[in-house]
């Protein structure tokens, strides 16, 4: 595209700068870069730490590789240390995470080095003018004049200002807005700078500084070290330290280097590692600055043709390192609205207006994300100088034992967020998790939806306790019960009464409670005066084999570790005593609340064992179907024996943690499984345990919607009666005739309680990815299929077929594909 009405001129040659003057000229767009220094790239003692989200940008621009190669050593370990240098917590990898996770690790190097590669990709290095100091800037309708120090002047369509937090171009935009329009901006702006802590930074050469790839904190009571290895023999590091006081505006003090080495002396002898003090470092550098570090993000970024980017629009805090990386970041993000402005642009100009719509829509892309980067920046050095006494519990106490998974979880958000490149070609990283730009849609937060979600599953546990132990008492099912087993006869219709076994495993406490087991279950299995209960029984169970399935699976997700849902046993003796009914809405319920960020959504948090995707079949056929099979099996003696058989399948769910457990350490002894990666025909990447997943939801989906059938077929050959006498108790609290009578009430409605709360759950699930940007399945389409599968093959099979769905559509690491440059 080319543009050669429109002009922008860039005011600072920095890091924003001068990657928005290599964006423009790769669109045909141009500039002219205006630098005050000397040089382009003067050494100021400055390092620069730069992360997935501004590689992938400078990727795109053909900078990535040059900048890997510039920093020689990604940060591959992360040391958090005491006053006293001993290690806190590490973390082992990071490269290597960071690369398989976002597509590029993260690295440090001279911030020079840095503008160096810039200035080197741009062709024409006669739009780079250095000692052009400006002074002021006239607006006008058709554009802006900017005069300089130097006694020159520069016509252009609009000015950005890429010269940081002292923006000599943001104080010209507010006289301008002061002038022709002075509620603009507000008035508090010009004091509003806050600065609490300051830094001496600088730049170490020598042999003893840290290991080349590792990034080392100290954490100390109101002051702070960050310790990154560079390139050769370089050390960066930063010493932050609290002043004492939050100072604003022109408050904010400046330092005299005898105050830096003050400074210095009086932390001459601080320990950073066991064999590293910080005089070390100090008395081995080539560059240092003392500085305060103001973080604001400024209320209005542009007026009319002039807009500020980087530090001097929104200045980080350095020590997540996301000041430099939002600063390429905006600067994109304009490249993206002016590129469409323009080629839209009959004229090849823009107007006023045209302008500040462009520039409006920049800032409300990119405030609200800066805004909590340097909100959460601030946090963290108020962590790692444990400002008050939590802080310092939190950092000495809580932070050694934080996972490696939580972090790397809270960090997709951080990198994932970032803005590209619209109209240029993204390289092919391969990567786990998809950036928001390549996917369907930005992810969203449930909102008030969730806790309207949160309500509907509490308001069905509740329900379930109502219509299975309140609704059991008052309708005399429990006394009846409990009349049987001090009688230890079963009363059966028909009038005939069944002796109850009184010894099941030789251990009295539970052998209690399976006389009370059985006691429920022999009517419901051994009613042949009701077929449409004994098949509703077998309804029920078969319905619960997909959920059993699912249950255990989640519980071997990476996600689920530390919660409760990793321990589906736990929730299979739940259930077994109190009723799925009951105990299902608040297993979804903790689904739904551990599943509410975007860091849940990743293909690596999904992934379980190969081992136990291959042995969970195995262990529902050995450890569910079996014993139910047994449970309803005819044998001689059927009722005797059969009591048997119920009390040796109340822990059917346990047999299936514990076998999926046992099988799939036999299978990884026995050497048949190994975590794989396939690459399916669109070079999708997917994970070695999906095919195994897949089958057993095909698996498990088909047995119950076998049953589904089967209930179906009795319905039309016994009448249209029949699927309500099946299904659905008529009147829960009125008094039973019989006990068989109250069972049934009770398992009719202990299924129609956890299908409701099953297809609720998989529509949330339907919608979580939705809203993800993961699928283009809206909820209303999905609340179509829910129906028409409840319908069609019954809530069991339905569940087992909307996770054999969920299982692919979660291993996608891209879901669209990425704005290349069009023609």
């Amino acid at each position: 595209m080319e543009s050669n009405q429109f002009k922008v001129i860039i005011v600072g040659g920095s890091i924003s700068g001068l990657s928005l003057a290599l964006m423009l000229e790769k669109n045909g767009i141009d500039y002219i870069v205006l630098e005050g220094y000397k040089n382009i790239a003067p050494q100021v003692g400055a390092s620069i730490g730069v992360l997935s989200n501004g590689l992938r940008i400078l990727d795109q621009l053909d900078c990535c590789q040059p900048v890997l190669d510039a920093a020689e050593y990604p940060v591959d370990e992360v040391f958090y240390r005491d006053s006293r240098g001993k290690l806190i917590w590490s973390l082992e990898d990071y490269a290597k995470d960071m690369s398989e996770r976002h597509g590029y690790p993260a690295v440090f190097l001279d911030r020079r080095m840095l503008i160096e590669i810039l200035y080197d990709k741009i062709k024409d290095k006669s739009k780079v003018l250095t000692s052009q100091r400006v002074q002021t800037i006239d607006n006008n309708d058709s554009g802006v004049t900017v005069h300089t120090l130097a006694g020159q002047k520069f016509t252009g369509s609009i000015v950005i200002g890429a010269d940081g937090i002292h923006s000599t171009v943001r104080q010209e935009m507010w006289k301008e807005a002061q002038r022709l329009d002075p509620k603009w901006l507000d008035p508090s702006e010009k004091s509003a700078l806050p600065a609490t802590y300051a830094c001496i930074f600088g730049i170490s050469e020598g042999d003893n500084g840290p290991e080349k790839g590792t990034l080392t904190s100290v954490v100390n009571e109101h002051f702070s070290y960050l310790i990154p290895s560079g390139p050769g023999k370089r050390t960066y590091w930063f010493l932050v330290h609290n002043m004492g006081q939050t100072f604003y505006g022109s408050d904010i003090p400046r330092f005299t280097k005898e105050e830096e080495e003050a400074l210095a002396k009086k932390h001459w002898d601080d320990q950073l590692t066991p064999t590293l003090r910080f005089s070390d470092l100090y008395t081995t550098k080539i560059a240092s600055v003392y500085t305060t570090l103001p973080e604001y993000v400024y209320k209005r970024w542009h007026f009319q043709r002039v807009m500020t980017v980087g530090d001097a629009s929104h200045k980080f805090e350095p020590l997540t390192g996301q000041g430099g990386n939002n600063a390429i970041e905006t600067s994109a993000s304009l490249t993206n609205h002016l590129v469409v402005a323009l080629r839209g642009s009959k004229t090849g100009t823009l107007s006023t207006e045209e302008i500040s719509n462009i520039f409006k829509s920049v800032q409300e892309q990119r405030e609200e994300r800066v805004s909590g980067l340097i909100k959460a920046s601030h946090t963290r050095q108020r962590l790692e100088c444990m400002e008050t006494p939590l802080l310092k519990f939190l950092a000495n106490h809580v932070l050694p034992y934080v996972p490696k998974s939580i972090l790397l979880r809270r960090w997709i958000p951080v990198y994932s967020a970032g803005v590209s490149l619209n109209m240029l070609p993204m390289p092919r990283k391969p990567r786990d998790v998809a950036y928001f730009d390549e996917r369907f849609r930005v992810p969203s937060s449930r909102g008030i939806f969730g806790i309207i979600l949160y309500a509907a599953f509490f308001f069905l546990a509740w329900a379930g306790r109502r219509q299975l132990w309140t609704a059991g008492k008052v309708n005399g099912t429990w006394s009846l019960v409990r009349e049987a087993v001090l009688a230890q006869t079963i009363p059966l219709p028909g009038g005939v009464e069944v002796p109850l076994r009184q010894v099941y495993t030789g251990l009295q406490p539970i052998d209690r409670i399976l006389q009370s087991l059985v006691t429920v279950f022999l009517p419901a299995v051994a009613n042949s005066s009701a077929p449409e209960q004994a098949l509703q029984s077998l309804y029920f169970l078969a319905t619960m084999l997909p959920i059993i399935a699912i249950l255990t699976v989640e519980g071997y997700r990476p996600r689920n570790r530390w919660t409760l849902l990793a321990s589906p046993a736990l929730w299979g003796v739940l259930y077994q005593l109190r009723g799925i009914g009951m105990i299902a809405p608040i297993y979804f319920a903790m689904s739904i609340f551990h599943s509410a960020s975007v860091g849940y959504f990743t293909p690596t948090s999904r992934t379980i064992p190969v081992s136990v995707a291959q042995a969970l079949l195995p262990a529902l056929v050995l450890g569910f179907v079996l014993p139910t099979i047994m449970m309803f099996f005819p044998l001689q003696d059927s009722l005797s024996s059969r009591q048997v058989f119920i009390a040796l399948w109340q822990p059917a769910p346990i047999y299936v943690a514990l076998l999926t457990e046992i099988v799939s350490r036999g299978i990884k002894w026995l050497g048949r499984s190994a975590p794989v990666r396939l690459d399916d025909q669109f070079g999708t990447s997917v994970c070695g345990d999906l095919p195994y997943l897949r089958i057993v939801y095909a698996a498990v989906g088909g047995i119950s919607a076998c049953f589904h059938f089967a209930l179906i077929f009795s319905w039309i050959a016994s009448g249209s009666g029949f699927i309500t006498r099946a299904l659905i108790p008529l009147d829960s609290f009125g008094q039973v005739s019989s006990l068989a009578d109250g069972i049934f009430i009770f398992f009719r409605n202990d299924f129609l309680l956890v299908a409701i709360a099953t297809m609720l759950w998989c529509l949330t699930s339907t919608w979580d990815m939705y809203r993800m940007g993961i699928s283009n399945v809206s909820w209303q389409v999905g609340c179509a299929g829910l129906v028409f599968g409840c319908t069609a093959v019954g809530p069991g099979a339905t569940a087992a077929a909307v996770w054999y769905w969920r299982e692919k559509t979660l291993s996608r690491t891209s879901f669209g594909q990425h704005p290349s440059a069009s023609t």
